[in-house]
């Protein structure tokens, strides 16, 4: 689910940008713990070392997943979204005042900052119109196509990655039930749109069979 393709840790590592590196901390969040809060305010930039980071909204008993960051995303905590451990998570954290005045000398990682930042409100439009616009069955498939476009197709066309994420996390990314998601996701294998293969992974046999479900 990366983000961005820029190896932001390799950079970090290299000797040039080892005053840059010394201004991150490293910090440590189990799964589920909240990383960040928009009331706290500190604003801090952090890259992902290790698991994944669910960054959404809230309103009221509702939550909003905007984007899920993976190892080597960067993320600043200046929006009013929410950060949490989607996994037992490590990160490397700095504050932005202490890394802004680098960021001339380090393009990897302004380009990084503006893909993820411009993906982020990308995915956030997606969000806002399938909540208006579109049914569980059909948010639920655009999510999977989001992921399905990541990976390289096989031979056949086919595509299977592993999302990771348990039948009550999809149910909170696409704003339904767990109940639902689960018959859905069923429902979408007996259709063949869908494989289910072990925890976590998903094939799609035919992309543009599954992206049809949007024009119905």
């Amino acid at each position: 689910m990366r983000l961005t393709d820029a190896d932001l840790l390799t950079e970090l590592d290299r000797p040039e940008f080892a005053a840059v590196r010394r201004v991150f901390v490293t910090r440590r969040y189990p799964r589920g713990r909240q990383v960040f809060a928009p009331r706290e305010a500190e604003n801090r930039l952090f890259i992902v070392v290790r698991g994944r980071a669910r960054v959404y909204l809230v309103s009221k008993d509702k939550e909003f997943t905007m984007a899920i960051l993976d190892v080597g995303d960067v993320y600043t905590t200046h929006t009013r979204a929410h950060v949490e451990a989607l996994d037992d998570l490590e990160l490397l954290e700095a504050d932005i005042a202490a890394v802004r005045r680098f960021l001339a000398d380090m393009p990897a990682l302004t380009i990084s900052m503006v893909k993820v930042l411009g993906d982020l409100l990308s995915h956030a439009f997606t969000v806002i119109d399938g909540l208006a616009f579109h049914d569980a069955r059909r948010r639920l498939a655009q999510l999977l196509l989001l992921e399905v476009r990541r990976v390289e197709p096989d031979a056949t066309g086919a595509a299977c990655f592993d999302h990771g994420l348990s039948v009550e996390q999809l149910a909170t990314i696409v704003g339904s039930s767990r109940q639902t998601v689960s018959s859905l996701l069923n429902a979408l294998e007996r259709e063949g749109l869908i494989r289910l293969k072990g925890r976590g992974v998903i094939c799609v046999p035919d992309p543009d069979a599954l992206e049809a479900l949007l024009d119905v």
